[in-house]
């Protein structure tokens, strides 16, 4: 029997196939787990205009080849009802999520001196409000699990004023695992934050590259198969670790 065989993965954020999301599917299918992912492509046509492609049907056929089973969305996190009906579409096609990650977030720079509320609010929607209302969710209808919540380096050091709406939205994910995690414990439920570090999703320069390379533990440039590989060893981990704070460059 393969490790995640009898388990079905609710995930966020998988819209391209070379991102974290996409690879994060496929290492747990490679394992025999069940996908149910969430994208919106008006986001990621806003984030990356140049490199725009319709993947999912791509990222659907590559994982059903693992003898999983397969289904998606189209969703804009920032609704308020996004969760119940994530939720909802997940239980109809593949049975009650087992495992959450929400890997999806709002990631839009903008100069400290020109923030704006509006700015503010459209990150708080989808990296608080929706992953919160994803985990309350979560906790409703399971038994047991495990959450898992993609955030950022941003409790290690500045990542910059003009990021400054995406930092501090992650820092209150971040604190939601630390939380949640002494009363989920108890429902035999874990709820761990996952930090990746700077990984090549086809953002990156080569000057970037340089520069992330110089002051990398490792020397070198993290990929997404990294960050889903560090995932798996977590919702793997014999001794049940929660409410913890993992950094893959740590």
């Amino acid at each position: 029997m393969k490790i995640f065989e009898s388990e079905v993965t609710l995930i966020t954020g998988v819209g391209r196939r070379i991102g974290i999301g996409a690879a994060i599917c496929r290492e747990i299918a490679r394992h025999g787990g069940d996908i149910f992912f969430a994208y919106w492509n008006e986001y990621d046509k806003e984030v990356f205009p140049d490199k725009v492609t319709r993947d999912t049907e791509e990222i659907i056929n590559e994982l059903k080849q693992f003898g999983v089973r397969v289904e998606s969305l189209e969703i804009d996190l920032s609704k308020p009802d996004a969760a119940q009906t994530l939720f909802q579409q997940a239980e109809e096609t593949l049975g009650a999520p087992t495992i959450l990650i929400n890997n999806a977030a709002c990631c839009i720079e903008t100069g400290f001196a020109e923030l704006s509320s509006e700015v503010l609010d459209r990150h708080y929607a989808v990296n608080v409000r929706a992953v919160t209302m994803l985990c309350s969710e979560f906790v409703k209808r399971a038994n047991e699990g495990n959450i898992i919540n993609l955030i950022s380096g941003q409790s290690l050091g500045s990542m910059g004023a003009s990021h400054i709406a995406y930092t501090i939205t992650k820092a209150a994910v971040e604190m939601l695992a630390i939380q949640l995690a002494p009363e989920l414990d108890e429902l035999n439920i874990r709820i761990n934050s996952v930090d990746p570090g700077p990984v090549d999703t086809g953002w990156m320069t080569q000057d970037i590259k340089q520069e992330i390379i110089k002051a990398s533990s490792r020397g070198q440039i993290s990929l997404p198969k990294d960050t889903a590989q560090l995932i798996v060893s977590i919702l793997m981990d014999k001794d049940k670790k929660t409410g913890q704070t993992i950094h893959a460059e740590r």
